[in-house]
């Protein structure tokens, strides 16, 4: 790679060839007014505000769009820069309400900081509050709201929504000062092509855009922000959560612009029917004595109790669960081994070697995506944000994609404009797909979702993916957002369906269960024939709905921003940070248990070899990008939007 030198404001930098130069400055920490730019956008180029000094041309040039060259001198705070800037400021401020007190984004908005760095503005010619009115443009949605004469024309909004989310819902009306943004369709949330992610609001530099649920709410400076990541599925995207030390008040995307309707519009699901402290039959007690009662059981029908994980732990989670684990030989399984643990299995036998995850450059280089199964753009919306061309800092990677989906439930997959290869959900098992599709190469990546099937028929489409992985590149995903973890940190993860050949044959007798996601697998029927046969049922969980009213015991647990810790990502190890401070965590209800527990000299060992497993009682619930898991059906928000699309929830 090649390198050149540029001097700004005396000093010199080097840099890559073709770094553009407001990239440049950033190198030096200097700071350069922006609002149309953004370093995971396409350049635009169209609010100027990022004027420099060419010395060599005598010339202003916007830093932005510039490429640096060898020898160039760029002076970032001249007097004539500060001009054009302040000019650029008046002529915005000139159309701009004064409307800071009522507005959302003070305290957080662009203009407002410029315009105090840069002095007191003043109208070019004279204006009246009324003169600044501009042509209003009704959403018709209950969650964004979009107020025209706050608008500074970046774009910016239109861009994201086209180049990151790929939705293309946003577009501009009019041209110059009478630009107004729309969505494709009205009503909003109902006919547009919008997935609520927000991005479009987070982006907007000032308050043109904003989130409904949070409007006149709360003062941005009022609230404390932590950084953490998100747990409503697989992706574990970085994201902020802003709180005070009662209620949170929005989850919003960092830079990465990495977020879902999941967390955007889900972040309610912390307030909502939550279970605080314990219930032993329906009536209060302390969590301690819950615990007592809990490890009590294991101490004495360890052979008679086994204990079912959710994939949404952490990771300290789960290595407690391995201590007592190995303190008792107590059975240990998960919804995950009727999903995820046997497609890798089955990957295992046909490929001859263990799953690893590929990486996000496999994908954003790939010629070809090829997604199997369920569709990923409802299942981990994020992960489609990699379908297309990407922008950093000035420069384009990756390149535009064939998209291919093979399966029976297109969807969101369709704003990718994908070739079509239906089969019904078993004839991707039953049909040679994989042989007949002149598709599968080295620079194909096959995309397949956990949540297509259980069971054996989990381990089928796994001995496909492996044939496939000597051809291409393969990405197991799935709406659990540890199950990586979970089969990192567990040693012994017994098939959940010989769990409950257990239960139906009367060895098990006791059940604790961790979260909801057993409901999301089961149908009712199924699971009240199986808790018959049961003597015990304790439940850990967040919610005092679903699993606790059907309980012996029941424990309340923290949600994931609530708690901290960390998770295993297909991309990797990520680090959680709790905002609001729930009482008593999933992490903290596990190590007591595993004080508790006596550590057992002749643990128990069943012999599991003889066990039958039978694939029954299997639900397969519609998936929609609203509609994602056990958390989803816990939100205000997201219950108002599937009633007004007609989504059962």
């Amino acid at each position: 790679m090649k390198y050149i030198k540029i001097i700004i404001d005396g000093e010199t930098v080097e840099v890559p060839e073709g770094t553009t130069v407001l990239e440049a400055i950033k190198k030096l920490n200097k700071v350069v007014p922006t609002f149309c730019y953004h370093p995971k956008l396409p350049i635009f180029g169209g609010c100027r505000m990022c004027l420099v000094y060419d010395k060599k041309w005598k010339n202003p040039i916007i830093a932005c769009g510039t490429k640096a060259y060898d020898g160039m001198e760029i002076e970032t705070e001249n007097e004539e820069i500060k001009k054009d800037r302040s000019f650029i400021l008046e002529m915005l401020f000139t159309r701009h309400p004064l409307d800071c007190p009522i507005c959302d984004k003070a305290g957080e908005c662009d203009l407002q900081n410029w315009g105090t760095y840069y002095g007191p503005q003043k109208n070019i010619t004279p204006f009246s509050p009324f003169d600044k009115v501009r042509p209003e443009e009704d959403w018709q949605s209950d969650f964004f709201e979009f107020v025209s004469n706050r608008c500074v024309l970046c774009l910016r909004c239109v861009s994201v929504c086209e180049n990151v989310v790929g939705a293309k819902t946003l577009y501009q009306e009019e041209r110059g000062f009478e630009i107004l943004i729309s969505p494709d369709r009205k009503p909003m949330d109902i006919e547009s092509s919008c997935e609520f992610c927000g991005l479009c609001v987070d982006i907007c530099p000032v308050g043109a855009i904003i989130f409904k649920p949070f409007k006149h709410n709360a003062r941005a400076w009022l609230l404390k922000e932590t950084i953490s990541h998100c747990g409503f599925c697989g992706m574990n995207c970085p994201v902020a959560i802003d709180y005070d030390d009662k209620n949170i008040y929005r989850i919003r995307s960092t830079s990465d612009l990495e977020i879902c309707v999941g967390a955007y519009l889900g972040y309610d699901t912390y307030k909502n029917n939550r279970l605080k402290g314990a219930l032993l039959n329906g009536k209060n007690i302390s969590v301690e004595n819950a615990l007592k009662e809990v490890s009590k059981l294991i101490n004495e029908e360890t052979d008679k109790t086994a204990i079912i994980l959710s994939s949404f732990s952490t990771n300290e989670v789960y290595q407690n669960i391995n201590e007592i684990q190995k303190k008792t030989g107590i059975l240990v399984s998960s919804v995950g081994t009727l999903t995820y643990t046997p497609v890798l299995e089955g990957y295992k036998d046909e490929y001859g070697d263990e799953y690893e995850p590929i990486t996000e450059k496999d994908i954003i280089e790939a010629k070809r995506i090829v997604v199997v199964g369920e569709d990923v753009s409802n299942v981990n919306p994020v992960l489609t944000y990699l379908f297309s061309k990407q922008y950093f800092e000035g420069k384009e990677f990756g390149r535009e994609k064939e998209i291919f989906y093979i399966g029976y439930n297109p969807d969101r997959i369709k704003k990718f404009n994908p070739t079509i290869v239906e089969f019904n959900r078993y004839d991707l098992i039953n049909q040679n797909w994989e042989d007949q599709l002149n598709i599968f190469d080295g620079e194909t990546v096959v995309i397949y979702s956990a949540t297509t099937f259980k069971g054996e028929n989990s381990y089928l489409i796994g001995k496909k993916l492996g044939k496939l992985r000597k051809k291409s590149k393969v990405l197991i995903t799935s709406s659990g957002r540890n199950l990586i973890g979970q089969n990192r940190y567990i040693e012994n993860l017994t098939d959940l369906r010989k769990i409950i050949s257990l239960i139906f044959e009367g060895k098990i007798k006791n059940l604790i269960i961790f979260g909801e996601d057993i409901l999301e697998h089961f149908e009712g029927n199924y699971l009240k024939s199986l808790s018959i046969n049961l003597k015990n049922i304790i439940t850990i969980t967040p919610f005092n709905d679903g699993l606790a009213k059907i309980s012996n015991i029941a424990i309340g647990s923290s949600l994931w921003m609530e708690e901290s810790g960390t998770v295993d990502s297909w991309r990797g190890k990520v680090c959680l940070k709790e905002s609001i401070k729930s009482p008593i965590t999933e992490e903290f209800i596990t190590s007591r248990l595993n004080n508790l527990i006596e550590d057992k000299k002749d643990k128990i060992s069943i012999d599991l070899s003889n066990i039958p497993v039978k694939d029954e009682g299997y639900i397969y619930p519609d998936i929609y990008l609203e509609k994602f898991s056990y958390f989803s059906k816990r939100s205000e928000n997201i219950k108002k939007l599937l009633q007004k699309k007609n989504i059962r929830v």
